[in-house]
């Protein structure tokens, strides 16, 4: 498993101990103001861990999509 930052296609807040479909979990997670929208890191298959990978997160019981991003998320003076 490899520990990969993300952002969230879909209008969802994910926390930590979300599942991650192919048994990865959300380690954290947050709404980010400066990209209105849910960010977390989390821990997935070593074999989906590529930027631009889609992935589902189990949020509230719906599945929710998310893009796996390079870290950081965010870099100041980007938008």
């Amino acid at each position: 498993r490899r520990l990969v930052a993300f952002v969230m296609e879909e209008r969802a807040v994910p926390r930590a101990g979300m599942a991650i479909e192919d048994g990865g979990e959300v380690t954290s997670g947050t709404h980010s103001p400066m990209l209105e929208k849910g960010i977390g890191l989390g821990y997935v298959p070593s074999e989906r861990s590529e930027p631009g990978t889609e992935i589902t997160i189990d949020v509230r019981g719906k599945a929710r999509k998310a893009q796996i991003v390079k870290k950081p998320i965010y870099r100041r003076g980007e938008s």
